[in-house]
């Protein structure tokens, strides 16, 4: 069969289910009414797809992978570059393959980026092109407007551009990311009315976007905002450090935005450390636990989590599926060939499983009753409790030992060192009666747990056991 009677069928098969300007469910489920309160965010994965080294069977072992992690929702990148590699002649072999795979064999909702200059259009020299900006702008929408309409029956929302706040993925400021956003979402208004935009995901710079909606306009011309993090791996600061940080984008949303939703489609953290405890440039881990594969989903759990805490996202997506081959070409440091869910060869690592729990444990809507829950520990805590309404009126609390404190100078031995702290704390929850307590690791494997007290119109969890590199997820039943 060849190519283009493949994409016929393929077209013909959506025609029935495409309906201009109504988005399908697995879309809809991503953009989050503002004011909702009680919300299901999806937790998806990422994964690049160059296709000059990507084979069949590793698109379908990919598939395998999400379906063992109950994920849906995967992001992947359109390379401008790749496709329109000189002007007008558009290759899409590869990604109609892929689109018939991923969409139409195995149900997953694709959440794309479109990027990178080719080198025709690039003001770039021949070596340093893909992250310049256009010689004309125009061409982006050209290409985007081609893009949509091909793919439209399928493909829902277009995020333009990536990481657009740092030199390693854009040479211009953000009036120049305005302008290539403006023209990229009037093409693809014009191609699919009812397709949302989403803003180039943010790599942690909000002043940047603050530019955008307060300086540029850019408002009117995106959907949802998307912001990108790697707390302890890249970036120095806490895990916990990305509350504020989205609370900051929040923010602005409400200030300057129309109600956009709120993703964070890119977020990870990796498995290798090297001597000494050294992570990255910005980052030097404490314990010996930190960076390895079952940290890793412990790391996971409590970003997902604290994601959640905030009450304001409406999607997050894990990068990446697999860890790539040491020494393949990557934008970076040696952490981006060791951020998969699973190692080589799609065997899986923890985290793996750990978001197949997340996914289950948290596949109802919920609201976050951080307010509303009381939380007694030592004055000197380190403790960290969130806890959910679910739509099922059971409660989760989910609660850890920082591992990075901001401001806290290494010690001796750091990198080396093993996390002997343990607390316990008294978590009184905002419900009045309550019938069995189950408590679980990372993994969901069951933990004992015996501290459910019911009295006086109270539900309180006492002794909630905290220990330094693990975590504590409990279920509360009605």
């Amino acid at each position: 069969m060849n190519r283009l009677v493949s994409l016929l069928i393929l077209v013909c098969a959506a025609a029935a289910a495409f309906a201009q300007g109504a988005l399908p469910s697995g879309y809809a489920r991503l953009m989050r009414p503002p004011g909702t309160a009680m919300f299901h965010t999806t937790v998806g994965l990422c994964e690049d797809y160059p296709e000059e080294s990507t084979t069949i069977e590793g698109i379908r072992a990919d598939m395998a992978t999400l379906k063992r992690a109950g994920v849906t929702v995967l992001r992947i990148a359109f390379g401008w570059d790749g496709i329109e590699g000189a002007k007008g002649k558009f290759r899409y072999g590869f990604w109609d393959d892929y689109i018939r795979i991923a969409v139409q064999e195995n149900g997953i909702t694709l959440i794309p980026y479109v990027c990178y200059t080719p080198t025709w259009n690039s003001t770039g020299d021949t070596s340093n092109y893909w992250n310049h900006t256009p010689k004309d702008y125009d061409e982006f929408g050209v290409f985007v407007g081609e893009l949509v309409n091909r793919y439209k029956p399928w493909i829902r929302t277009w995020e333009l551009w990536n990481e657009p706040d740092i030199h390693e993925f854009w040479s211009g400021n953000a009036a120049d990311l305005a302008r290539l956003t403006k023209i990229g979402a009037a093409a693809v208004r014009r191609a699919d009315p009812g397709a949302k935009i989403v803003l180039a995901g943010l790599a942690g710079h909000t002043d940047f976007t603050l530019k955008l909606f307060r300086d540029e306009g850019i408002s009117p011309y995106v959907d949802v905002v998307n912001c990108h993090s790697y707390y302890e791996t890249w970036n120095g600061d806490p895990l916990e450090a990305v509350v504020p940080y989205v609370n900051t984008i929040a923010d602005i949303i409400a200030r300057y935005g129309n109600g956009q939703s709120l993703w964070m489609a890119e977020v990870g953290y990796s498995t290798l450390r090297l001597e000494g405890g050294v992570i990255s440039d910005s980052y030097h881990a404490t314990y010996a636990y930190e960076h390895t594969p079952p940290f890793q989903a412990v790391a996971m759990w409590r970003t997902l989590t604290l994601l959640l805490s905030t009450g304001k996202m409406a999607a997050i997506a894990w990068y990446r599926i697999n860890d790539l081959a040491p020494g393949e070409n990557v934008i970076g440091d040696h952490n981006n060939w060791y951020l998969g869910v699973d190692f080589l060869q799609h065997k899986p690592k923890p985290a793996e499983k750990a978001l197949a729990f997340f996914n289950s444990f948290f596949a109802q809507k919920c609201r976050p009753v951080d307010a509303q829950t009381r939380v007694l520990r030592s004055l000197a805590s380190a403790s960290e409790i969130h806890a959910f309404k679910m739509e099922d009126s059971s409660v989760a609390v989910v609660g850890w030992l920082k591992t990075h404190v901001r401001g806290t100078p290494l010690p001796p031995g750091a990198g080396t060192l093993a996390d002997t702290r343990a607390e316990e704390v008294d978590v009184t929850l905002p419900i009045a009666t309550a019938s069995a307590a189950a408590a679980y690791d990372e993994l969901g494997n069951t933990v004992p747990f015996a501290g459910l007290e019911r009295s006086a119109g109270a539900v309180v969890l006492r002794h909630v056991s905290l220990k330094g590199g693990g975590i504590a997820i409990i279920k509360v039943t009605p």
